[in-house]
C-alpha cells in the first residue's frame, strides 16, 4: 500500500487555531462522562450562565457544533457576556458558516481589548478567516497585525490588489463539467492554468489551487512567501509557497486571480499507476467553495454550477430523490470540513472529510478512512503493525510508518458501509485534539467514491449524496 498524496496545505497560523488543544490524555469517553454530568446540571438550572457555558464547551469539544451553538445563544445575547463566551460563540458561528455573525462577535471582543495589541491576535485571526471565507480580501488587506506576527497567507493576499475568484462562464446555463482522466486512486481531470493545460487531482484536504513548483516556475509564477508547515500525512513537515495565478479554466468556466499554494506535486504521478498522467496540481476545498460542486462518480466527471440557491434547486431536481441523502458539515480554518459519523456502532463521532487519502495499488482496497490511536482504543481495536514504505509519500513528500485494519461498519451521517479498510499512521496522536475538539478519524475517497455522486452546498453547509 502506497498512500497517495495526503495534502493539507495548512496556513501558518494553524497552530494558533482559535483554541489551544486540550490535554492529550483526555479522550471521547472522558468528554462524554463529563458532558453527562454537566447536562443534568444544565437541565436543572438553565439560568446558570456558568453551567450553560460549561455545557456549550463540552458539546463543542465533542463535535456537536450545531447543538452547542443553540445552547450558547442566550449567553451571547446577554450584554455582560464574557469574552470567553463570545469567543466560543464566534467560533461556533464560523464553523456553521454564519460568517457575518462571526465577524460581529470577533469585533465585539476586539472592541473590549483596546490595550496591548498582542492580546488581540487570536480575535484578529478569527476575523481574518471570516473575511477569507467570503472572499473579502480588501478587508484582509486593511488589517494591521502586531509587529512580530507574520501570517504568510495574509502577506500573500496583500501582495496583490486584485479581487480573487472572478468567474466567467462560457454558456448561459452557467454549468461546467470535465471528465475524469482516472477515477482512482483520486479523481484526476484536465484544467488550464494561465492558458496551459495540465492534469490535477481533487483533494478536499487541500485549500485552493496547489501547483507543482516546477510548473509554477515554468508559468512564471513566483512565490510571494513560503512557510514550513507540519500538517501533512504522518505529521510530516513540508514547505508551502504562496502566490497567485492569473486564471484557471475547468471546462466551460474560467476564474481570474487565483490564490495558490506551491508544492512538489509531480512526485505523486507515480501513484497513478500505468496511466502515464503527470500531475501538475491539486484542486481543493476553497476552489469548490466558489461553486455548487459535484463529484459525479457514476459518470466519472466533475460538475461545477454557479453558487446560487437556484443552482442547488436545479441540482436536487435531477437527483433521484429517494436515494438522496443530505448531511450537515462545518468548515474550520481555511478549508477543513468536518461532519458527524459512526464507527462500529459508536455514534456521535467527528470526521475530518478529506478526500485525498488513496492507494496506488488497485489490488489493495483503498483505505476509506484513517484513525489515530485514541480512536482505536475507544473501539477496542488493537494497534496495527506498521511498516515504513520508502516509496510512500504525503504532501510533505516524506514517508511514514503505516498499517491497516478493518472495521465492521463506518458511517457518515446515515450512509453506512461494512467491512471498510482503515489506515493507521497518517493520523498521529496530536491530530485527535488539534483544533480544540475531538477528531475521531479522517474519512476519505475510499468511502466517498462509493456513491453515485457527492455534491457540496456551501451556502447551506450541506453535503448531498446520491446513492
Amino acid at each position: 500500500m502506497k498512500p497517495f498524496a495526503k495534502l493539507r496545505a495548512a496556513l501558518a497560523l494553524a497552530n494558533l487555531a482559535f483554541f489551544p488543544a486540550l490535554a492529550a490524555e483526555k479522550t471521547r469517553p472522558d468528554i462524554l462522562a463529563e458532558m453527562g454530568k454537566v447536562k443534568e446540571d444544565f437541565l436543572n438550572s438553565r439560568d446558570n450562565v456558568d453551567v450553560r457555558y460549561e455545557y456549550t464547551n463540552l458539546l463543542f469539544q465533542s463535535g456537536d457544533f450545531w447543538e452547542a451553538r443553540k445552547v450558547a445563544q442566550p449567553i451571547v445575547e446577554a450584554p455582560d457576556a464574557t469574552n470567553e463566551a463570545l469567543t466560543l460563540a464566534a467560533r461556533l458561528a464560523y464553523l456553521v458558516g454564519k460568517y457575518e455573525i462571526a465577524e460581529d462577535l470577533f469585533q465585539r471582543i476586539l472592541d473590549t481589548k483596546a490595550g496591548d495589541p498582542n492580546e488581540r491576535v487570536l480575535e484578529m485571526v478569527g476575523l481574518m478567516f471570516a473575511y477569507y471565507q467570503q472572499n473579502k480580501y480588501d478587508k484582509i488587506r486593511a488589517m494591521e497585525f502586531p509587529s512580530g506576527v507574520q501570517l504568510p497567507n495574509v502577506e500573500a493576499i496583500k501582495a496583490s490588489a486584485k479581487l480573487p475568484y472572478q468567474i466567467e462562464w462560457a454558456n448561459e446555463d452557467r454549468v461546467a463539467s470535465m471528465p475524469f482522466l482516472v477515477p482512482d486512486p483520486l479523481p484526476v481531470f484536465m484544467v488550464e492554468v494561465n492558458g496551459v493545460p495540465m492534469a490535477v487531482a481533487f483533494d478536499t484536504g487541500a485549500d485552493s489551487l496547489i501547483l507543482d513548483n516546477e510548473v509554477a516556475a515554468a508559468l512564471g509564477i513566483e512565490e510571494v512567501v513560503n512557510i514550513m508547515a507540519d500538517g501533512f500525512g504522518g505529521g510530516k513537515p513540508g514547505e508551502i509557497g504562496f502566490g497567485w495565478a492569473e486564471s484557471l479554466s475547468i471546462g466551460e468556466v474560467t476564474m481570474k486571480n487565483i490564490p495558490i499554494n506551491i508544492l512538489p506535486i509531480k512526485q505523486f504521478s507515480d501513484h497513478l499507476g500505468s496511466s502515464g498522467i503527470v500531475l501538475g496540481g491539486i484542486i481543493g476545498t476553497a476552489m469548490m467553495r466558489q461553486f455548487v460542486g459535484t463529484l459525479d462518480y457514476e459518470n466519472e466527471r466533475i460538475v461545477l454550477r454557479e453558487r446560487t440557491p437556484e443552482s442547488v434547486r436545479k441540482l436536487k431536481a435531477v437527483l433521484d430523490v429517494e436515494n438522496t441523502v443530505t448531511i450537515p458539515f462545518v468548515l474550520d480554518l481555511s478549508h477543513l470540513m468536518m461532519a458527524r459519523g459512526s464507527l462500529n456502532g459508536k455514534t456521535g463521532l467527528t470526521f475530518f472529510v478529506d478526500s485525498g487519502l488513496g492507494s496506488q495499488d488497485a489490488s489493495i482496497a483503498f483505505p476509506g478512512f484513517s484513525a489515530p490511536i485514541q480512536t482505536l482504543n475507544y473501539l477496542g481495536i488493537p494497534e496495527p503493525v506498521t511498516t515504513l514504505n520508502v516509496e510512500s509519500s504525503g504532501g510533505a513528500g516524506g514517508a511514514w510508518a503505516s498499517g491497516r485494519f478493518i472495521v465492521e461498519s463506518i458511517g457518515l451521517g446515515p450512509l453506512v458501509q461494512s467491512d471498510v479498510v482503515g489506515e493507521y499512521g497518517a493520523r498521529i496522536p496530536t491530530t485527535y485534539w488539534q483544533f480544540g475538539y475531538i477528531q475521531d478519524a479522517l474519512i476519505s475517497h475510499g468511502f466517498l467514491g462509493k456513491y453515485s455522486s457527492w455534491s457540496i452546498d456551501f451556502d447551506n453547509m450541506m453535503y448531498i449524496f446520491e446513492r
